[in-house]
């Protein structure tokens, strides 16, 4: 098979980062951190589907919230005890009313460096740096 063997490998779906939060804490005042996983391309591509209208524009604020709750694997924002906590049915409002704009973006940058993905201020910076 020669060179092409090294490129059979799996998806590095699952692979997993912790998060710590100031404001999540455990019964002792320990950080409790929030885990975030990789998910696979195919997983992304069926979020972004549904966050697309018939235009085919994407809704970034649903496709945000969906892929928060689709990486987050501590806690898991589909519990049914943590959306009664903070008054939705629908998971994905759980993001919008369990964080701060600014926790928010942090599990986001977590999500981008789990799956491999980059900034646009760090394509940016290597564009500048070339």
């Amino acid at each position: 098979m020669g060179k092409l063997s090294a490129f059979l490998k799996p998806s590095p779906a699952g692979k997993t980062l912790e998060v710590v939060l100031k404001r999540f804490v455990d019964e002792d005042g320990a950080p409790a951190p929030l885990v975030v996983k990789s998910i696979t391309p195919e997983e992304n591509e069926a979020i972004s589907r549904r966050c697309t209208d018939g235009k085919g524009i994407l809704d970034k604020n649903a496709y945000g919230n969906q892929l928060i709750v689709a990486c987050m694997v501590q806690p898991d924002l589909r519990d049914s005890e943590l959306c009664a906590y903070y008054g939705v049915m629908d998971p994905y409002m759980v993001p919008g009313r369990m964080f701060s704009i600014g926790e928010k973006q942090i599990i986001q940058d977590a999500i981008m460096e789990v799956n491999d993905l980059k900034t646009a201020q760090e394509k940016l910076n290597e564009a500048k740096n070339s």
